[in-house]
């Protein structure tokens, strides 16, 4: 990826606007600015360079407990615990009806790190019999990493010609190690390797940093003088410059998806299959 300090994007805007330097305060914002018409255009489509194709190792946990016997003589509800399956951190509540028998359980901790499917055993509560199975599914944790992801198959996209597709939903789970979130594989419990297809979090540029985006220095810098136009009250002024400044961003789009064409095929879920289709 070509790069451009900052420093000669300020000195850019400063041409722009028009006068011989910046104050400190007036540096800040043009930062700022750059930040924020960055961030934009990093997440208008994936690039080359923020876009990463790798494989990942899955979270297999468990999602649900499903009851196969309530059991009997419970007078109050019994302990649940999950043994084997190569995990840890699972945990879930029973609850009983006016029977004596459990009605019910409800996960509160999908544990991490499973290899197989746990055991589930029952103590306590004065009855017997209650019996349940785990169900597991494959978690995606974004870490600190992965900013949005676009597409997870079972094998490289770039070392066959047919690759399998796996659906995925983007959901936002407190066992996950940040808060950027996670993703979930309907249908698929395992923890084999997957590849996948992410951008990367935009970085936030300082003042002295100098590896911007060339490709979208331009763009941020007109959108900067934009916002300062309209801080300056020349709001139909910055109207006009808003303009330029995404026509700069449509040309390098084009460059991207009708020149070079780089699409990222749609997925769709039929019949518990998936499969891709030009864009």
């Amino acid at each position: 990826m070509r790069k451009i300090a900052v420093s000669t994007m300020i000195t850019n805007l400063v041409s722009m606007v028009g006068v011989d330097s910046f104050l400190t305060a007036e540096s800040t914002a043009a930062v700022r600015s750059f930040n924020r018409f960055g961030k934009l255009a990093w997440d208008r489509t994936a690039w080359p360079f923020n876009s990463v194709i790798e494989q990942i190792i899955p979270d297999l946990r468990v999602r649900s407990v499903q009851l196969g016997s309530g059991g009997s003589s419970y007078t109050s509800a019994p302990t649940v615990a999950f043994s084997g399956g190569g995990g840890n951190s699972a945990a879930a509540t029973a609850t009983i009806n006016a029977d004596g028998e459990v009605n019910g359980i409800a996960v509160t901790n999908n544990g991490t790190a499973f290899t197989g499917v746990p055991t589930v055993s029952f103590s306590g509560g004065g009855g017997s019999g209650a019996t349940a199975t785990a169900s597991m599914l494959t978690y995606i944790d974004f870490g600190t990493t992965i900013s949005e992801i676009f597409r997870v198959t079972t094998n490289d996209p770039y070392g066959t010609a047919s690759t399998s597709e796996l659906a995925f939903r983007n959901i936002q789970d407190a066992s996950g190690s940040s808060d950027y979130g996670e993703a979930i594989l309907p249908d698929q419990a395992s923890n084999a390797p997957v590849w996948v297809h992410y951008r990367a979090g935009f970085p936030e540029y300082a003042s002295d940093a100098t590896d911007f985006p060339y490709v979208f220095a331009e763009y941020a810098t007109t959108g900067a003088y934009g916002m300062w136009l309209e801080a300056d009250g020349q709001t139909e002024k910055a109207q006009v410059i808003y303009q330029q400044s995404e026509a700069i961003l449509q040309s390098e789009l084009d460059k991207l998806e009708r020149q070079e064409g780089q699409t990222q095929p749609i997925t769709f879920i039929t019949y518990g299959t998936t499969a891709a289709t030009s864009a």
